[in-house]
């Protein structure tokens, strides 16, 4: 009889012991399944991450502040941000095969003078010093170094002994730079105190119309920055960019 006993006494305890493993293995597993569920719906509460924004193009950003000031003023020019280039109006500048400016052309560019007096000095260097107060943001201290008076022609031949297009277009901007130089911008430098304005010609080889000739006798404002950053995000003054530039054409 007590042999008996001991034998149901040990079976049973085996039973117990075996019973309480399972049930922690059990509760072990509801455990990390309860994890894992609480760690998906976290996950799938997170919003995705939006890319940052790539910085705003300097050349572009100065090119539509500039052309926006002319246009709200009233002088009807076109901007070209991927270029860097403001178009003046080419149906009030000049005649067919003449570069002598039209009464309204010398109104219209003594009235964009007045505008760009305004804002030019923010972006050139010599000028900087005395910065206007009502200035555009410019977190980049982007400066101009070159603007380019740049004459164009249509494509009607012009030979009058050995002046051609090429001459025309030339002395188209030289009319241009000589009434807003008159405002006292030919005094304008860059950080090499060189003059910021310069002109050129491209006669009739960059038409802006293949159709319309009026646009194609026009006068246009071509921005050179003294500034391009290297690096995403990267803040670096004219100066360093600069150096860098004269350092590879040594």
């Amino acid at each position: 009889m007590f042999i008996k006993t001991r034998r149901n006494t040990a079976a049973t305890h085996e039973q117990v012991e075996e019973s309480g493993y399972m049930a922690s293995a059990s509760d072990l597993m509801i455990g990390l399944l309860f994890i894992f569920i609480v760690m998906v719906m976290v996950l799938l509460s997170r919003k995705p991450e939006q890319p940052p924004e790539p910085p705003a193009d300097p050349l572009a950003t100065v090119v539509h502040t500039i052309g926006t000031k002319l246009q709200n003023a009233g002088v009807p020019v076109t901007i070209n941000q991927v270029s860097g280039v403001i178009s003046l109006p080419a149906d009030t500048l000049f005649a067919r095969g003449s570069a002598e400016l039209e009464g309204l052309g010398v109104r219209t560019l003594r009235q964009s003078a007045e505008q760009l007096q305004q804002v030019l000095p923010c972006y050139i260097y010599s000028q900087r010093r005395r910065l206007p107060d009502d200035c555009p943001p410019n977190p980049q201290q982007v400066e101009i170094e070159t603007i380019l008076i740049e004459g164009h022609t249509d494509s009607v031949p012009l030979h009058r002994g050995d002046y051609n297009n090429w001459h025309l277009g030339l002395d188209r901007a030289r009319a241009v730079y000589k009434v807003l130089g008159s405002e006292g911008m030919q005094s304008y430098r860059n950080e090499r105190e060189q003059p910021v304005f310069g002109i050129s010609s491209y006669a009739d080889e960059r038409p802006s119309s293949k159709d319309n000739d009026t646009q194609n006798r026009r006068v246009e404002l071509r921005f050179v920055l003294a500034f391009q950053p290297t690096d995403i995000g990267a803040t670096k003054g004219p100066s360093s960019t600069l150096k860098k530039m004269q350092e590879t054409v040594r």
